[in-house]
């Protein structure tokens, strides 16, 4: 059987364009769907390795499995290694003691190629959304590659077990080709079943990508004699396929679907590209066969694996997004990947298996220059890194302390190392405090409400933290422990509350008047909050529902169907405040639903709709319901355990008030009928946001949103004052 020949060209800059894609997509967000390109690396791998087995077929008539999996091993197993063990060398320099920890769970499982489980695992986990990556997470792919290289051989030994001669004739081919072809529609058809189902396992598994790696081993099977196209067709045909994997690369979004279709256009414009070059080992469009693209292909491997962890660690210490993180990582990977490639992986693969003295002289001649010039290299990066990283690292700024009183209203905003805003938002002023009404009187709608005493409390809490150099050290909870910020069994049954159980997610009181917080994760973790406010007199119950658009606004939940359990949640709370009539309800809910509206809207549009839907909602309940409240929701920024590391300065977890939220937030203003709270005040001062408070040194945030239970507990008086002073509950005893 005549395959698909010696080594090419055009498959090494193949190679390069594809991990172009991926480090382009990681390092600068564009092209949008650049990912794909591990897309590409799949049909690659599929169509290279079945024709190594072919061609070994052909010229011994055997397949020898221990020779094939040694040489896997020593091409993919050093380097793999070696990446591993310098993430795990930098992470406790870079990152706060608990993502130490998962990345050391996760290097577990590189390792074991098998991080595509632990990431699609966690990758479902509605807590870690909006979390940075795991520098080790582009091991996924490496783990489905391991698969194919550990059980095609073994199959394809098998399919051609009864066959013995070296020229395998059309029986064989055709046996191999019923066994791709059967993978290949299995696997599209569990991708299509999956990516509904479990999008999380669709995106990392080995059955939903078996179906690319299949389709390039088909290629392989076509012998050359087929390919009958002259030297245009070829060429027309490769640029056709590079026109198909860039057009995917640029204009598929993942709400098409994934991993069918949306990598179609990747996964066959590789195979076109493929297909063109079979019999023709040195043909290939220019821009693929050019010595720049052969030798970025020749360390694609390297490339694809450093990039990720540079860029993950070099932003510890560099701002997330900027030119010089981005310039760093572009050209570390590069450096590095060279690096790698002459003083490891070459050396390494082209070892001599006999132990003559001869073999390893002649090897060492043709390697020494590479090994001593990257060795040099080596140590000149490492110094060049580590100068321009602590260049690079800005002082703290340390402002002037906050005002002792909260009357001090013209004391200028302090100054902050880092901020992810790029929006000047409204600054709030301090105002002094006012005594709380006996009987104050009923206002629906939104109304500003001076700060008081607890607000102001809040206020200079934040306003310390802004001005503080370092974490205090007796930050609560410890940065070892911040997992303890999450709510505990007790809001377990509250992930998705069922009305029509009593006891669910139901606090202290079981009878008598009841408030009702109502809303997704952000109402769950606001919850404890009224639970500490107001348990002893009252009945609180969360009517919470993870990852639902409360106020029923049409957004995109990923898939149509995933949209009916919210709904029904939403129908089920209307029922159940008609039938028991609660004291108060409590609306607040993520405002990211409102970028994500099917009906495309955006910015004022947007904001627009977004009230309108809260308006529906509250005019669906206010006329069972004492009082409405339309609750501010907590402000987005940064994760602690992306933007904390041991020595680190508080400043780089300071944020600013994003635009988007900004507009939702003056839209549902215009909502009448409900008692709109605005908590802005609890998470910024002056447009400044910072990860904890100085009330109590306390931890603000369990993630990069959610409110955590120990900030829950110091915010529970300003709520009280806030309920009391817009009329909506009495004054507590």
């Amino acid at each position: 059987m005549v395959t698909a020949g010696t080594r090419r060209a055009d498959i090494q800059g193949l190679r390069a364009l594809a991990v172009i894609l991926v480090i382009a997509a990681h390092v600068t967000g564009r092209p949008a769907f650049g990912h794909l390109g591990v897309d590409v690396f799949f049909v690659i791998s599929g169509f290279v390795i079945t024709g190594v087995l072919l061609r070994e077929r052909a010229g011994t008539g055997a397949t020898s499995l221990r020779t094939f999996y040694a040489r896997r091993a020593r091409r993919i197993l050093p380097l793999a290694l070696v990446v591993i063990g310098v993430v795990l060398l930098a992470a406790p320099h870079a990152f706060s003691p608990q993502r130490v920890a998962d990345v050391r769970v996760d290097a577990w499982w590189a390792a074991l190629f098998a991080a595509k489980w632990r990431f699609a695992a966690i990758g479902g986990d509605y807590f870690r959304i909006g979390e940075a990556g795991s520098p080790l997470e582009h091991y996924w792919s490496l783990g489905v590659e391991e698969q194919f290289y550990l059980l095609w051989p073994a199959l394809f030994a098998l399919v051609l077990a009864g066959s013995t001669a070296r020229h395998s004739g059309p029986l064989p081919r055709r046996r191999l080709t019923v066994v791709l072809a059967t993978v290949l529609i299995a696997s599209v058809g569990w991708s299509l079943a999956q990516q509904t189902a479990q999008p999380a396992t669709a995106y990392f598994s080995s059955l939903t990508r078996a179906w690319e790696i299949a389709l390039g081993a088909l290629l392989a099977l076509i012998p050359a004699r087929v390919v009958r196209l002259g030297p245009r067709a070829r060429l027309a045909l490769a640029w056709l396929g590079l026109a198909s994997i860039v057009a995917g690369a640029v204009w598929v979004r993942p709400q098409a679907g994934i991993p069918v279709p949306a990598v179609l256009p990747a996964v066959l414009g590789a195979g076109l590209v493929l297909g063109a070059g079979i019999g023709t080992p040195g043909g290939g469009p220019a821009v693929l066969t050019n010595p720049v693209s052969r030798w970025l292909g020749d360390i694609s491997y390297g490339l694809y694996l450093w990039h990720l962890p540079l860029l993950v660690l070099l932003g510890a210490y560099l701002t997330p997004g900027s030119l010089e993180l981005r310039l760093l990582t572009v050209t570390g990977t590069l450096a590095l990947a060279a690096v790698s490639h002459y003083l490891l992986e070459r050396p390494i693969l082209e070892a001599p298996r006999r132990r003559s003295h001869r073999s390893w002289s002649t090897w060492w001649r043709t390697q020494r220059t590479g090994i001593v010039a990257s060795a040099a290299a080596l140590v000149a990066l490492a110094a060049a890194g580590s100068l321009i990283i602590q260049a690079a690292i800005p002082a703290p700024v340390i402002a002037a302390p906050p005002p002792s009183s909260a009357a001090s209203s013209t004391t200028p905003p302090p100054q902050v190392t880092a901020t992810t805003s790029t929006l000047s938002p409204p600054h709030a002023s301090a105002l002094p405090p006012t005594k709380r009404p006996t009987t104050p009187p009923p206002r629906p709608g939104y109304t500003e409400i001076p700060l008081g005493s607890t607000g102001s409390r809040l206020r200079n809490g934040l306003l310390t933290a802004l001005a503080s150099g370092a974490w205090p050290g007796d930050l609560n909870p410890q940065p070892d422990r911040w997992d303890q910020t999450a709510q505990g069994p007790a809001y377990a049954a509250c992930v998705a509350t069922d009305a029509t159980n009593p006891a669910s997610c139901t606090f202290h009181r079981s009878s008598g008047p009841e408030i009702i917080v109502y809303g997704d994760s952000l109402a769950l973790a606001v919850l404890p909050a009224f639970v500490e406010a107001y348990g002893k007199t009252y009945k609180v119950r969360g009517l919470t529902k993870l990852a639902c658009a409360a106020n029923g606004a049409k957004a995109d939940f990923g898939k149509p169907d995933w949209a009916i359990p919210c709904t029904n949640h939403r129908l089920m709370t209307i029922r159940y405040v008609k039938k028991v009539r609660p004291k108060v309800l409590v609306l607040t809910e993520n405002y990211a639903w409102s970028l994500r509206l099917l009906s495309g809207a955006k910015g004022a549009a947007a904001g627009k709709e977004w009230a309108a839907a809260g308006q529906d909602f509250v005019d669906s309940v206010a006329p069972y319901v004492d009082q409405v409240v339309v609750l501010t929701p907590s402000m987005p920024g940064v994760g602690f355990r992306d933007c904390y590391r041991p020595g680190g300065s508080p400043g780089r977890c300071v944020t600013g008030i994003p635009g988007w939220w900004e507009v939702a937030r003056k839209a549902e203003r215009t909502i009448t009928g409900a008692t709109i709270i605005d908590t802005t005040h609890w998470w910024c001062a002056d447009g400044h946001c910072p990860m904890f408070s100085a009330v109590g040194d306390t931890g603000m945030k369990t993630d990069y949103l959610h409110l955590s239970i120990q900030y829950a507990r110091v915010v529970a008086d300003d709520l009280a004052y806030l309920l009391t002073t817009t009329g909506v509950l009495p004054a507590r005893r």
